[in-house]
């Protein structure tokens, strides 16, 4: 199997994180790292998006799909609760942080710099995102894991969305995201102390910091 990949992609990074988990043999390549791998990646995925998986000689687009994927095949350590009211859970923390953290985020994303910011949409945007955390807290209880007691897929959608979160919050002025959500909080301090997510978010960091030139 092989993977393209974008280091700084959250969607790419819930993949891999499901690759580690899985303890999965697979090539991972930078997708939009030299022009040949655009274009082995534009011929195989029309949408041009990483994460793509090719297995067996057929492409899949869309990290959900993927995860999903890697479960249905039997691929290593399954990601989903057997429970159905727990895989339930499971995939609505997913959707959660997929609608209502992560596409507020995307919008903010091109607001970062003060001096060209659109005010209206930065306080619209972030009243959604309010919105979507106060929601994610609710079905959160504060356990290193959402559901399960162990690593599920839901994790893999949200460790690196709170990755992203927490640098993008004092970005707008909190300073402390986490402040109003103890839930939360108590739920990414220990999904970082987890092997596989710990070494997701370290990638994540430092393809950070590589774009900040630091």
């Amino acid at each position: 199997m092989r993977l393209f990949n974008s280091q700084l992609s959250p969607y790419s990074a819930r993949v891999r994180l499901a690759i580690y988990a899985k303890g999965l043999d697979v090539e991972i390549v930078d997708g939009f790292g030299t022009p040949e791998l655009e274009r082995e990646l534009e011929g195989l995925n029309p949408m041009h998006k990483v994460p793509t998986l090719v297995c067996d000689g057929e492409a899949l687009p869309e990290s959900e799909i993927i995860c999903e994927y890697l479960d249905d095949a039997g691929l290593g350590e399954p990601l989903r609760p057997e429970d159905p009211k727990a895989r339930a859970r499971m995939r609505l923390l997913s959707r959660i942080g997929d609608l209502y953290v992560m596409e507020p985020m995307n919008r903010l994303f091109g607001q970062i710099n003060p001096k060209g910011r659109d005010l209206a949409l930065v306080e619209r945007e972030l009243a959604e995102l309010d919105k979507g955390m106060k929601w994610l807290a609710h079905y959160l209880d504060g356990s290193p894991y959402a559901v399960g007691g162990k690593l599920s897929l839901a994790d893999c959608t949200l460790a690196p969305i709170l990755f992203f979160y927490e640098q993008i919050g004092p970005m707008f002025g909190y300073a402390d995201p986490f402040a109003a959500l103890p839930q939360v909080r108590s739920y990414w301090e220990g999904l970082k102390r987890d092997p596989h997510s710990a070494r997701v978010l370290a990638e994540l960091g430092a393809a950070l910091q590589r774009v900040m030139g630091r």
